[in-house]
């Protein structure tokens, strides 16, 4: 449990307007909490490539009023396949179950108009650009952020949602390394969808790299590849890099690479962190990246953001003190976040494998893995609800 008290008695300054700070602004807003969003970068750009909203996410969007208009702005993902780079199949999972289940559909959509999305939901709210955390201080009655600019803001709590090299975490929790997962990742928009299965999210995995891709509306397909490699390494043209090392897998690949545009590829080294205990101190808190940082295999980095803006909200608004909503924040939020950032680790090991033997077996537990232990799986990743929180009461 937190060991200090305080109350909520002001506005919520929230460092970050990613997907888990936009959403956060949402939430607080539709809930009657003042708020406000401090960005680092001079502007919101809709950059990026593609994102997979998956069930836990949109659950927590519903709850926001949200999931119409983000599964309208994406296109629905209803199977999951993995193949070699041959294209031989190794899997296929229907997922449109968890749907028919929960209500909800999984949706694959383009970064940038999943934040355009959010940003219509948190209207009103106040939002600085160029605004860059150096320093907070926190008393009895509330905690002062300073920023690079020279500017500072006065509110009840700050919560960190500034993604992978958070400022929020660095002051709150101290430097420490990022863990490098071994492979370096690009990530592309293809103005190409007539090549692709519709409504299916594909992985082509060979050895020691990875395709990925799914159709994200709009005439687009978003597309991924991973490729171990030393950490650091740049290039004068990642398309060109990619095509050198990918072209020659099976089809879609060669399709999709050619309907890039240069300029839509973007490079990054996958990194992590070790999951911590804790995440929150006196009149501070961090979600999503800032929180606990995962590698992309899962596809739950911008979903656990999400979610982790809902329950914190919801927790705030419970009225049980700052105190107690920060401990139920923690206490949802540290087991399956958690889990997920340890899985997603693992997953990248399996699938990064090098070792012909080792490639060939794992090839061959995919072939022979029955769809239903699957579909548990995935039913088990989908678990969302706001009421695992519980009131702490004051001691």
């Amino acid at each position: 449990m937190l060991s200090y008290m305080a109350s909520l008695d002001g506005k919520v300054l929230i460092i970050g307007a990613g997907i888990g700070g936009l959403t956060l602004a949402h939430a607080l807003a539709q809930r009657h909490i003042e708020c406000a969003i401090f960005e680092r970068e001079t502007e919101l750009k809709p950059v990026g490539a593609g994102i997979l909203v998956q069930t836990g996410a949109m659950l927590a969007l519903r709850t926001l009023g949200l999931d119409a208009a983000i599964a309208s702005a994406g296109q629905e993902a209803r199977v999951g396949v993995v193949t070699t780079d041959r294209g031989r199949l190794l899997q296929s999972t229907p997922m449109d179950f968890l749907r028919d289940e929960l209500g909800v559909p999984t949706i694959a959509i383009h970064r940038g108009r999943l934040q355009e999305t959010l940003l219509d939901g948190a209207r009103g709210v106040p939002l600085s650009f160029a605004s860059e955390l150096v320093r907070y201080e926190a008393d009895g009655s509330g905690v002062t952020a300073y920023f690079a600019n020279g500017e500072s803001a006065r509110g009840a709590l700050i919560v960190g949602a500034d993604g992978l090299r958070s400022s929020v975490r660095r002051l709150l929790l101290g430097d420490s390394p990022l863990r490098y997962a071994g492979y370096t990742s690009w990530r592309g928009v293809a103005e190409v969808s007539d090549a692709l299965t519709p409504f299916e999210v594909r992985e082509m995995w060979g050895r020691g790299a990875r395709f990925g891709y799914a159709g994200i509306g709009a005439g687009e397909a978003y597309w991924f590849a991973v490729l171990n490699a030393p950490p650091g390494e740049r290039d004068a043209d990642s398309l060109a890099v990619v095509r050198g090392h990918f072209s020659s897998w099976a089809p879609p690949v060669p399709a999709l690479l050619d309907g890039t545009r240069p300029e839509r590829v973007f490079r990054t080294d996958i990194h992590d962190r070790e999951p911590v205990r804790s995440w929150s101190g006196p009149r501070v808190t961090l979600l999503g990246d800032a929180a606990h940082p995962t590698t992309p295999n899962l596809g739950q980095g911008g979903c656990m953001a999400i979610e982790d803006a809902v329950v914190l909200a919801h927790a705030l608004e419970r009225g049980n003190g700052l105190d107690g909503a920060l401990a139920d924040y923690e206490r949802v939020r540290l087991e399956r976040t958690s889990r997920i950032v340890k899985a997603s680790f693992r997953f990248g090991k399996i699938a990064q494998l090098q070792n012909p033997f080792l490639i060939w077996l794992r090839n061959a537990l995919l072939r022979f893995t029955p769809v239903a232990s699957v579909q548990k799986q995935l039913r088990a990743a989908a678990n969302f609800a706001l009421e695992g929180a519980r009131a702490t009461e004051n001691a």
